[in-house]
């Protein structure tokens, strides 16, 4: 499982010109499924970014993590972060789950996303996603499990 984490000021996703969903102060993560990935996976992903301190606290920058705050989380699937670039001029996607089975496991990533956090948006998995975002910072961390 991967995901990129940015913190922002605001963020929305836009689905048929229409707001589908939107936070203020948080993070926004997007969330690809591989295709080795399981429910573990899923719950090691969760544990990871709500626990990792990458908001700002009262020890400065990166002192205080998600579970610790008022901020919110909007998750976004992304399957295109587990293109493979580095050969050739194409993005190869070889390496990220069916959706089927990406749904299936994106489901359970927002549900134990929304067991462990209560300020909890999401996209339209499967659905063309317009994403306005203003990256706070900017922070950005890349996560693999």
């Amino acid at each position: 499982m991967l995901a990129t984490v940015q913190r922002v000021s605001k963020a929305e996703v836009i689905v048929d010109n229409n707001t589908y969903s939107s936070i203020a102060n948080g993070l926004l993560v997007f969330v690809c499924v591989e295709d080795n990935d399981t429910e573990k996976t899923t719950k090691e992903m969760v544990n990871k970014i709500i626990n990792f301190r990458m908001l700002d606290g009262p020890k400065g920058i990166t002192s205080k993590a998600l579970k610790d705050s008022e901020e919110a989380a909007l998750i976004v699937s992304q399957f295109t972060l587990a293109a493979i670039t580095n050969k050739g001029s194409k993005p190869s996607f070889h390496k990220a789950a069916k959706p089927e089975d990406a749904k299936l496991l994106y489901d359970k990533f927002v549900s134990e996303f929304k067991k462990a956090f209560n300020k909890v948006e999401v996209g339209k998995f499967g659905a063309f996603m317009e994403i306005a975002l203003v990256n706070k910072g900017p922070v950005t961390f890349n996560f693999k499990i």
